[in-house]
């Protein structure tokens, strides 16, 4: 949570000790994927410390237990490309990365009774489940955050694998395969496994199903929400191609509820905007601007110190950097071929405003701004290569191509007013 915001907020630069330090973890994760596991690739669980550390933790298995970090971080690596659109990144330090990742998971991975592929063991992170025999249990198969993760890391290898970048010229577009990896061993056992991982599922409620079996959950309001990690921060959920998910995630934080620590509440507040839900966004906004008093700080849940230190309680600088990208979030979103304009912004509450300097996937900046609750004007432009096929705004979707080096100016209708050169700009 702590990276979150970094690309959406035009940070890059921050992420790369992350990058230096997911080297690092490879290395040992390479150690204990084959110690621990006699596995391929590179593993880290899920708490780590400045030597390193990708073993498995000590205590119970409900919080010492879980492989799927590395994968995770993997995600930040295939995030800071489609943002930046640097294919040198792609090539020298983020493949790498994600090859020795994707090896691991591929060893990870057992057939299961079924035709589905499995974790097993698998963990929700620090969330226990109602076993058949009546007793509380962490340990089952095949989490639903485990397979989302997954799903992400083998879909981004595979996009890196396949990537071809189009270059415009005076001439001519030309198309330049970046990496020519489409008919590795690897890339092909990817494709097969991925086409065997199970589906998110929908459970009894209508909410999504944290573990592969419709299990009871003793504390249905739990801070974390592992299994909605398809929605925020991943894309394997979404409201254009999976309304069904979609509203069972919104189900699924509608029964989880409002009250929790600072980052789980700004995590809730991300998912709700990536849902497009505005005023539940916004709710869980609010939830963070609550004054906590240190001397009585267990008796608080979230809330902000008075240097604006985030609570859990204790203070934890997650729900800081959470807040940021919630916000983000909230007034742009996009995929690598989509931008969309204020999504999730509560315009009864903020019904004016300009931010200047967002930043999209497909490398493409924005500054936008609102008068009286609705979109007034849109400024894009990128310096590199980007792919942005189709703007959407309040139920509008317009077609846009956007050259490098120039800067577009849209109005409330979409219909683009102004365009011009960005030469000022060294890269240009």
């Amino acid at each position: 949570m702590n990276y979150w915001p970094a690309l959406s907020c035009n940070l890059k630069e921050c992420q790369e000790p992350l990058f230096d330090y997911i080297s690092f973890l490879s290395i040992n994760g390479t150690k204990t994927a084959k110690v621990n596991y006699e596995a391929n690739g590179w593993v880290v669980h899920q708490v780590s410390d400045i030597w390193a550390k990708t073993s498995p933790d000590r205590g119970e298995a409900v919080w010492a237990f879980w492989p799927m970090g590395g994968a995770w971080l993997c995600t930040h690596l295939w995030e800071h490309f489609v943002y930046s659109m640097d294919t040198d990144f792609l090539k020298n330090k983020a493949y790498p990365l994600l090859e020795g990742c994707v090896q691991f998971l591929l060893s990870w991975l057992i057939k299961g009774p079924g035709r589905y592929l499995e974790t097993n063991p698998s963990t929700s992170p620090e969330h226990m489940f109602i076993a058949p025999d009546g007793k509380q249990a962490s340990v089952s198969y095949s989490t639903t955050m485990d397979t989302s993760i997954i799903k992400e890391v083998f879909s981004e290898i595979l996009s890196a694998a396949e990537l071809h970048i189009f270059i415009h010229s005076n001439l001519c577009p030309l198309c330049k395969q970046i990496l020519g990896r489409t008919d590795d061993e690897l890339i092909q056992k990817v494709r097969e496994a991925q086409q065997q991982l199970p589906p998110t599922k929908i459970s009894r409620d209508g909410t999504i199903m944290e573990w592969a079996l419709d299990f009871i959950d003793p504390d249905i309001h739990h801070r974390h929400l592992s299994h909605l990690f398809g929605v925020f921060p991943g894309h394997t959920i979404t409201l254009q191609k999976n309304p069904d998910l979609s509203k069972a995630a919104e189900n699924t934080l509608t029964k989880r509820g409002e009250v929790g620590p600072g980052w789980s509440t700004m995590w809730k507040a991300a998912l709700w905007a990536r849902l497009h839900r505005k005023e539940e966004a916004y709710r869980m906004v609010k939830h963070l601007f609550v004054l906590v008093d240190p001397a009585h700080e267990s008796e608080y849940e979230g809330g902000l110190y008075s240097n604006l230190f985030t609570s859990h309680p204790p203070f934890q600088i997650d729900a800081n950097f959470g807040f940021s990208a919630a916000i983000a979030e909230m007034l742009v979103q996009s995929t690598v071929k989509d931008l969309y304009l204020l999504p999730a912004l509560p315009r009864d509450k903020w019904p004016n405003g300009c931010v200047k300097g967002l930043k999209a996937r497909g490398g493409v900046t924005v500054n936008v701004c609102w008068k009286e609750g609705d979109l007034h004007e849109v400024g894009l432009w990128s310096t590199d290569g980007n792919r942005i096929q189709r703007l959407h705004y309040g139920g509008r979707t317009v077609n846009a191509s956007l050259l490098s080096c120039k800067i577009y100016t849209f109005d409330s209708e979409l219909r683009c007013i102004r365009t011009y050169s960005l030469s000022q700009v060294a890269s240009c």
